[in-house]
């Protein structure tokens, strides 16, 4: 699957059209936190604030919703997220909490080291799943969504070798872990439809957790196997490790 092209617009609207089919089965009420499509302005205004090119296909999800709402409705009841996070920001909080995020960028070339990052993988100190590089405030980031300040999605356009860019990186930072959910957000968006159709039909057999309705689907999806500490990534496997500490 490809994600340039004329039909992009198309396969986007299709995965909103299949997740919001599901919501409609798995999590009616969610349906209402997602927001009204974004102006074509707006969606430009995020390119130019962040000097960096939008993919086609994030513009169309844009352009479909413009992220989703967050927390209680006016008579205080709290409101299920339609999403495995808390939830996506609108062209808006793009802007700022990009801006926030790269503002943490602080070069570290004892730390930012491929050796390194082998290194504390095999100790156990760092979960990598794909290539992504664990660089907090990587300039070449864009953050599009959240989870209690913890968990982010992020586009990611400098990706470890083999990745591509554009390709969405979940990042929990408090458990230093990073995940390459999917290599593109139309991708995203079908692995979420697929997952949110499996949950329908067999909850036991999809990855999403959804075990408080009023809270919607728990940010886990994506989240580390426990089995999988210690084991490198395909793009780290040949890497010689090499400790940061004196």
């Amino acid at each position: 699957m490809t994600d340039t092209g004329a039909d992009v617009d198309k396969r986007v609207t299709e995965a909103w059209a299949r997740i919001e089919a599901g919501l409609s089965r798995v999590l009616p009420a969610s349906l209402r936190q997602l927001n009204a499509p974004a102006a074509v302005q707006a969606i430009d205004a995020v390119e130019a604030a962040l000097a960096l090119p939008l993919p086609q296909n994030f513009r169309a999800s844009l352009r479909t919703h413009n992220g989703t709402k967050r927390g209680y409705d006016d008579s205080g009841q709290l409101q299920p997220s339609p999403v495995p996070l808390e939830y996506l920001y609108d062209t808006n909080e793009i802007i700022e909490m990009t801006r926030m995020w790269r503002n943490n960028y602080h070069p570290e070339p004892d730390w930012d080291d491929p050796q390194v990052w082998a290194h504390l993988v095999d100790e156990e100190m760092l979960w990598l799943n794909g290539p992504v590089r664990p660089i907090i405030g990587s300039p070449g980031a864009v953050v599009v969504g959240d989870m209690n300040g913890d968990v982010q999605w992020l586009l990611d356009f400098d990706p470890a070798p083999g990745g591509t860019p554009g390709q969405v990186v979940r990042v929990d930072v408090e458990c230093v872990s990073w995940d390459v959910l999917a290599p593109s957000w139309t991708q995203l968006l079908v692995r979420y439809a697929d997952d949110l159709d499996l949950f329908a039909a067999d909850p036991d057999s999809s990855p999403l957790v959804i075990t408080h309705p009023g809270a919607g689907p728990a940010c886990e999806w994506g989240s580390t196997p426990s089995d999988s500490w210690g084991v490198r990534p395909a793009w780290l496997q040949d890497v010689q490790a090499r400790s940061p500490y004196p």
